[in-house]
């Protein structure tokens, strides 16, 4: 399925661009179904080569300018995806004028979590005359395919623990406090909270290394979308890193909400998760069982 092109062929297409690979694999779906993309570097994409593409890096203290950029290059619609690690403290910052001018709105949009954030970010983008599209309106094949997607299938136990951990995920996802949870058949074993699932993946393999996880306690991971999440941003990924911290803190399947969450590069991550010895599954929402319904044949 194609993605989104634009109206008339060269239309400019913002992407502002954190970190990791998935801008990248926006800005190449986008260049190749006829957008002009230009890239505003922000957050941990800051350091990134983006050579070959229009734009540049904007501090937080010239995000107003990132603004005045885009709309001269004439973007009037725009995609947020990427890593931010740090969220902007604007009180400390030495702002420029086009950011100053912004600065009451900016120091609104900051508080609260992370689906708040997002929120209010897109109403006063949009404010600014900004269509916010999502990430799979320009690769809609990145979303996850429902049912179990690796030829390794989760066991009666494991079956048990993905239900578990996707009850608690949505609990979590009420509070807007993070998309991922660890848990065995038994019990939940860990919440993703500000730290983000690579610190959580990292608390679970020390809690192994301790003992207060048993060896034979078998552990999955699920990443679901939050219930009132803006689906425009911030969709639950997975990537190969997801794969290697998993694997390093003893998880033997990975669940994510099918249709509403990404895989970053299928084919490798699925090559990685099999080598790894790992289920991969696409949840349906209704209970949190795989959806196998929604997928096609496991490879």
């Amino acid at each position: 399925m194609p993605g989104l092109a634009p109206v008339r062929p060269g239309d400019a297409l913002g992407l502002v661009a954190g970190g990791g690979s998935l801008p990248r694999l926006v800005a190449e779906a986008a260049r190749a179904s006829g957008w002009r993309v230009i890239v505003v570097r922000i957050g941990d994409g800051m350091a990134d080569d983006w050579a070959g593409y229009e734009g540049g890096a904007y501090p937080w203290g010239r995000t107003g300018d990132a603004i005045a950029y885009m709309k001269s290059c004439g973007v009037r619609r725009m995609v947020f995806c990427g890593t931010v690690s740090h969220r902007p403290d604007f009180r400390s910052l030495i702002p420029s004028f086009q950011t100053l001018i912004r600065l009451p709105a900016a120091l609104k949009i900051v508080r609260g979590g992370d689906d708040r954030l997002l929120r209010a970010l897109s109403r006063y983008m949009e404010r600014q005359g900004f269509e916010m599209l999502a990430v799979q309106d320009i690769v809609p094949q990145l979303l996850t395919p429902g049912g179990t997607l690796t030829r390794r299938m989760p066991d009666a136990d494991e079956e048990q623990a993905l239900v578990l951990a996707a009850r608690a995920a949505g609990r979590l996802g009420e509070l807007d406090i993070g998309q991922a949870v660890v848990a065995s058949r038994d019990r939940v074993i860990a919440l993703e909270g500000i730290e983000g699932t690579r610190e959580m993946l990292q608390r679970v393999a020390d809690l192994k290394v301790r003992g207060r996880i048993g060896r034979s306690e078998r552990c999955v991971l699920v990443k679901s979308v939050k219930p009132t999440q803006d689906e425009r941003f911030d969709l639950p990924s997975i990537g190969g890193a997801t794969i290697e911290e998993a694997a390093a803190a003893g998880i033997t399947v990975i669940g994510a909400t099918a249709g509403r969450s990404l895989i970053l590069g299928i084919d490798d991550v699925l090559e990685a998760a099999e080598a790894a010895g790992i289920a991969i599954v696409g949840l349906g929402e209704d209970t949190g069982m795989a959806n196998g319904d929604d997928g096609g044949d496991r490879p």
